[in-house]
């Protein structure tokens, strides 16, 4: 019985392809600069005898060997804080080859479940501060078009922390009209047969029959081509696939430049790497030469029918065994004059309305996080909307970015009003900036929070604290700060629960 792998003959060692294809993959994680630095997460990693190997082309990605597989890898506590994100290494590059920058407005439009939209925000967000990581970043829209893949998402931006982001749930192809020339940068990573993730998901190639790969294949047309128009001139676009197959990735970005040859070219990832990738170049030279491979059969194919014309592209087609990743595919193009007419007049009545907290309301909710905490959590440059009984932080430059479409979500939870007037911090806020508070914050032992989950009273000194809500924190010592693990509510030497599920668990 043929194998799916099988018409991959003439562009590589189709034996060492199908070797490659049946390793198990290697676990990978990426350091969320939002919460953690790489210094931090390389300290913990010694200290959980762990063996990690830089990715070559993300400062922020390494490899991980474990001797101790007891603990899953996705349970260990600085991942279910936000401090790391479990991301396969392949899938690491788009985002570094889009090179997102402060203050620019980016597009991720198939963003779910998440790994390239929280790599994008922490590149937005660059720097520490007092009160988390920040000096003015850009604006992020997350956006996918099935709710239970949205609420994924969600849940994946709001555990890393992300204040700068939209998420909105649209048909990609709605952006080409509705949001022509508004982005700086835009993502495409494309739904695919996904032939590419057979390392940890042997299904994979039951979905690759030819009629589906054409099906997929015109889809990416219809959303690369809509990124190309909702990214501005002078703009980036990066499309990417976890795929093999030449007509979902090769194929699509042929035609779309054989579509737009005056206004779209191809920007080679070797020129545009900065330092942070320089360790790739090797990988990047042998990745483009199995692409050109792949572009002169598609060629080839094509001839007859006059449907693609003659290109030598810098695309990036890893093999699994390239670099001993999953299979995957990226491109990096340029803008340099529109492609279609500009977006569509809308009236007033057509954006969304945000419930503004007053500034006087805003600052009495910082004052009194003041008084208890000594921080208000809130940064200068962000503001609080009401939504339904939770009120947001987010970044004043989100209003400016006028989006004629309701948001799904927006911001980070910052906290609820209680009756009494105080406002009760959310879990991710509390994550996010709670290591800046010099009060009501209790650092105490692994043992100990154990305890205290158990019944037990805590051993820990308690006199500098008063009956109500705190910050419960952990030291380790590859960190200059403690590690908020959520909050408390202290009520007669007990510490009453106030964590997720996921983090109880590790401490009963």
């Amino acid at each position: 019985m043929a194998h799916p792998f099988d018409r991959y003959a003439a562009f590589t060692d189709l034996k060492l392809l199908l070797e490659s294809s049946g390793r198990p993959l290697r676990k990978s994680k990426r350091v969320n600069t939002l919460k953690c630095s790489v210094e931090e997460f390389k300290h913990w990693a010694k200290a959980k005898n762990w063996t990690i190997e830089p990715v070559p082309w993300c400062p922020e990605g390494f490899f991980i060997e474990r001797e101790n597989r007891d603990e899953a890898i996705g349970k260990d506590l600085l991942h279910i804080l936000g401090y790391t994100y479990l991301q396969e290494a392949a899938s690491m590059l788009p985002v570094e080859l889009l090179d997102p920058k402060p203050g620019e407005n980016i597009l991720d439009m198939s963003a779910a479940p998440g790994s390239k939209s929280t790599q994008i925000a922490a590149a937005l967000t660059p720097g520490p501060s007092p009160e988390g990581r920040g000096e003015k970043g850009g604006l992020l829209v997350a956006n996918d078009v099935q709710e239970k893949r949205i609420w994924a998402l969600l849940n994946n931006l709001q555990r890393c922390g992300v204040v700068n982001m939209m998420v909105t749930k649209k048909v990609g192809q709605w952006f080409a009209g509705n949001m022509t020339e508004k982005f700086d940068r835009v993502l495409c990573d494309a739904p695919c047969t996904a032939q590419g993730t057979v390392r940890k998901d042997s299904d994979s190639l039951n979905y690759c029959s030819m009629d589906n790969i054409g099906k997929m294949a015109r889809l990416q047309r219809e959303l690369l081509e809509s990124a190309v128009h909702a990214a501005k001139v002078g703009g980036r676009i990066v499309y990417s696939t976890c795929t093999l197959t030449p007509e979902e990735n090769e194929g699509v970005i042929l035609s779309i430049l054989n579509k737009y040859s005056d206004q779209v070219f191809v920007l080679d990832p070797r020129e545009i790497a900065g330092s942070r990738q320089r360790s790739a170049i090797s990988y990047f030279d042998r990745a483009i030469e199995d692409s050109i491979k792949v572009q002169g059969w598609l060629i080839s194919e094509k001839k007859k029918s006059s449907q693609l014309t003659a290109h030598s592209s810098p695309l990036l087609r890893f093999w699994p065994q390239t670099a001993d990743t999953e299979g995957f595919f990226t491109a990096v193009l340029g803008k340099r004059a529109p492609t279609n007419a500009a977006t569509k007049k809308f009236t007033k009545e057509d954006f969304p309305r945000f419930e503004i907290i007053p500034h006087s309301k805003q600052k009495e909710i910082t004052s009194k996080l003041l008084d208890c905490y000594g921080t208000g959590f809130l940064r200068d440059d962000e503001l609080l909307i009401a939504a339904s009984d939770q009120l947001h932080a987010i970044p004043d430059e989100l209003l400016k970015l006028r989006i004629p479409a309701k948001p799904f979500s927006f911001g980070l939870p910052f906290g609820k009003t209680t009756t009494y007037g105080m406002v009760r911090l959310s879990h991710e806020m509390a994550t996010l900036r709670g290591h800046g508070a010099t009060r009501q914050i209790l650092i105490v032992s692994m043992d100990e929070l154990k305890a205290a989950f158990q019944g037990k009273n805590l051993s820990s000194n308690l006199k500098d604290l008063e009956d109500g809500d705190l910050l419960l924190a952990i030291r380790d010592p590859g960190f200059d700060r403690p590690i908020i693990i959520g909050r408390g509510l202290l009520k007669e030497g007990k510490i009453l629960n106030r964590l997720p599920r996921d983090i109880v668990r590790m401490f009963t």
